[in-house]
């Protein structure tokens, strides 16, 4: 791939709108509700009643232990529209703050406080019940999506193990269960497009991150940047290998992978996901997620752990790991907000002009994948129509 060659691949001439009309960015957002996306992790649910909130497509949405099974709804009470969870994380039963409706674990209300007074009816007649969330998961990771209405299928449908193709056994190896993580979340004052951008875009470690990932320059070549597209998703790794993936995905299908790479893939719409070095023989696994909160600002979370695979560590350096790993996961966490903080300045700067921007930009050999993700996210967005939004209503049925 020769490093003077650039693209405009992906990018629709409009392609601006959504990072400043905030009507287009709601229609946006209603388009990829449909659409796999991640929300958490399901071993901080191990006791019956345990939730925790999430965001999918701007929606307010919360997942809860019932017994051994995850239910997921959005987080809008049925009657007057209060939001049923208020916390990041809690325990306990379904019921409303407002009105104390309460709710079972397929979403009814079937606690509503002198029902046949004020509704005439007792509360199975009523019929109220939540927006219900399609889940599934992948390793510990859980994914949910709104039930797309029949006349807005496309091809975000099927399965998780479908949408995520052949990332799906990588991120089983990588997301082990019950792993100790640290959790990280800022709010960035851009759109969530722009973030992803940056992430995808090998271009700028020099002249952004100048004493982390720039500090050895731009390099002489393209040997070692292998970009893979996988469906709607991408890969970046870097290695000189050109059968790299099938490696990676063969080692960790069988158990057999070995840290020795940097490598990033990222999984339409808002999710990265990471295994980096953080010192010699020392690798780190990162999950970030950049979900959408209005057309100008991005909640930003991040879950960072050590990777799970074995590395060529010595035995003394392998048997001092007890001691020196919080300090290393400490000093890891700093370096790695600092990545992220430059990014998101960034992202902030390029906000306040866009609604300058009348055209696509030139993306270089090293922002292929930019363009690959824009790509993806309007074949998913022009697929449905938004004829048939809101045939799932929070009222009563």
């Amino acid at each position: 791939m020769a490093e003077t060659r650039h693209s405009t691949s992906g990018f629709t001439s409009d392609w601006t709108q959504s990072l400043i009309d905030p009507r287009a960015f709601r229609d946006e957002q209603r388009r990829l509700e449909h659409v796999w996306t991640f929300l958490g992790f399901a071993d901080e649910l191990t006791r019956d009643g345990d939730w925790f909130r999430a965001s999918l497509a701007t929606r307010s949405v919360f997942v809860q232990r019932f017994g051994d099974e995850l239910r997921g709804f959005e987080n809008v009470c049925a009657h007057r529209f209060h939001p049923l969870r208020t916390a990041a994380r809690g325990n306990g039963p379904l019921i409303c703050g407002f009105h104390h409706w309460q709710y079972n674990r397929e979403g009814r209300a079937v606690g509503i406080p002198i029902c046949n007074m004020v509704f005439g009816k007792p509360p199975h007649e009523l019929g109220a019940r939540l927006r219900p969330l399609e889940l599934a998961t992948c390793g510990p990771m859980v994914f949910g999506r709104f039930p797309a209405p029949d006349e807005m299928r496309n091809g975000a449908t099927g399965s998780l193990e479908d949408f995520l193709g052949e990332t799906f056994p990588i991120l089983e190896a990588m997301v082990p269960k019950n792993e100790r993580r640290l959790y990280t979340e800022r709010s960035i004052q851009a759109n969530w497009r722009l973030n992803l951008h940056i992430t995808l875009d090998e271009y700028h470690g020099p002249a952004v991150h100048p004493t982390t990932f720039g500090r050895h320059g731009y390099g002489s070549s393209m040997s070692r940047h292998r970009y893979f597209r996988l469906g709607a998703h991408s890969a970046f790794i870097n290695s000189d290998d050109e059968n790299c993936l099938a490696s990676l995905l063969a080692g960790c299908r069988s158990g057999s992978y070995r840290s020795g790479h940097y490598f990033v893939f990222q999984i339409l719409p808002d999710l990265i996901v990471a295994h980096a070095e953080a010192d010699s023989s020392f690798w780190f696994c990162n999950v970030l997620q950049y979900s959408p909160a209005t057309h100008d600002r991005t909640a930003f979370r991040a879950w960072l752990f050590t990777a799970p695979f074995e590395s060529g560590r010595r035995r003394f350096v392998q048997a001092t790991r007890p001691i020196t790993d919080p300090f290393r996961r400490r000093i890891y966490r700093h370096y790695f907000n600092r990545v992220v903080n430059e990014d998101a300045s960034v992202c902030e700067r390029i906000q306040t002009v866009a609604h300058q921007i009348d055209k696509v930009p030139m993306l270089g050999a090293r922002e292929e994948r930019v363009g690959w993700f824009e790509e993806s996210i309007q074949e998913l967005t022009s697929a449905t129509t938004a004829a048939g939004q809101g045939t799932e209503t929070n009222g009563p049925r």
